[in-house]
């Protein structure tokens, strides 16, 4: 053996050195970003959270969820329509599916769009709501009309109807009630509850199958955040339209619940044992003290991902990718609450 090694020492040193010079290039280069992509850094994907086949001359998914009621997706996010005696109404415009969207609803009924909800002000969900023309209801919160006023966008039109609390809509023999719950997610940001067809549409709270995205969706208010999901569980529902991921169950948002609930109490768990006055001792030792206080932050918002992606990492896809984001959002909340 030792023959051997000294034989073939310098081919050995130079195979290791071409090894480590192209994980070097790997990491310092634009393929390390390609290779992330690929996902082989990830938890593989559990098989129900796969994601919708679209046919792309189609360019949408859509999925009967009850008598005239409809579930459409495009690659990114979703929505419904519901067809009612006389027209459809639509929930948001979504960009994602542009002119899309009137495919998918001319592919179950050539009645006309007559009524827009807007779950929120947000353009990824409503940035196309120009496609339906000008002679048209659009129904929304106040806060949600006085935020597009503002914004003068030409493709958000602004709504022709608000409310400011709780409604209920008639339209052509469909039942549509709307609520709102505080700024769990953006001020304006609406409920859509269909009784009769046990339909619930929430935008960006729940992601079915999935995880909210970075910060628990850019959440804008965590304590409304966490206390929605009891005024979503409180519904009867057996299908949810989050907006994004897939159409969901009730089960789902149970899942969601303790999912960002688990996030929760491991930050607080983790926050609890950090010896702040140690740390300010060790912080006067770094010239930059930024440093310190950044590798502070990551290291509570590691501790805290472990132990929620332990538990989730199989049952919720990614759960590795955005459970850090959340967690240190969660330890700057109990930071500054």
């Amino acid at each position: 053996m030792k023959s051997f090694i000294k034989k073939h020492l310098s081919k050995l040193l130079v195979g290791l050195v071409a090894i480590l010079a192209l994980w070097v290039v790997i990491l310092v280069t634009p393929i390390n970003g390609y290779l992330s992509l690929s996902g082989i850094y990830n938890l593989p994907i559990p098989e129900e959270a796969a994601t919708y086949s679209i046919d792309p001359e189609k360019g949408y998914y859509l999925e009967k969820m009850s008598e005239g009621v409809y579930f459409v997706s495009s690659h990114s996010h979703n929505t419904m329509f519901i067809e009612a005696k006389e027209s459809v109404i639509v929930i948001d415009a979504l960009p994602s599916l542009g002119e899309k969207y009137l495919n998918a609803i001319r592919t179950v009924t050539d009645k006309p769009v007559n009524h827009i909800i807007y779950s929120h002000n947000h353009n990824d969900h409503i940035g196309a709501a120009h496609i339906f023309g000008d002679n048209i209801e659009i129904i929304a919160h106040d806060i949600t009309a006085q935020k597009l006023a503002h914004a003068k966008d030409p493709n958000r039109p602004i709504p022709t109807i608000t409310f400011e609390n709780d409604t209920i809509l008639k339209i052509g023999g469909r039942t549509i009630e709307l609520a709102y719950y505080g700024a769990a997610h953006s001020p304006g940001n609406i409920a859509i509850y269909l009784p009769d067809e046990k339909v619930l549409c929430v935008i960006d709270i729940a992601f079915p199958k999935w995880v909210p995205v970075h910060e628990f969706a850019v959440a804008e208010d965590l304590e409304a955040y966490f206390g929605i999901y009891e005024k979503i569980l409180a519904y009867d529902f057996t299908h949810f339209v989050g907006g994004h991921a897939h159409l969901g169950s009730y089960q789902d948002i149970v899942d969601q619940r303790n999912y960002v609930f688990d996030i929760k109490k491991s930050a607080a768990e983790v926050f609890a044992t950090v010896d702040f006055a140690g740390l300010g001792e060790k912080a006067a030792g770094i010239p930059n003290q930024y440093v310190g206080v950044n590798f502070g932050l990551n290291k509570m918002a590691c501790d805290c991902e472990k132990k929620v992606v332990d538990k989730w990492g199989e049952k919720l896809a990614g759960v590795d990718v955005f459970t850090r984001s959340h967690c240190l959002k969660m330890i700057f909340n109990e930071a500054t609450e």
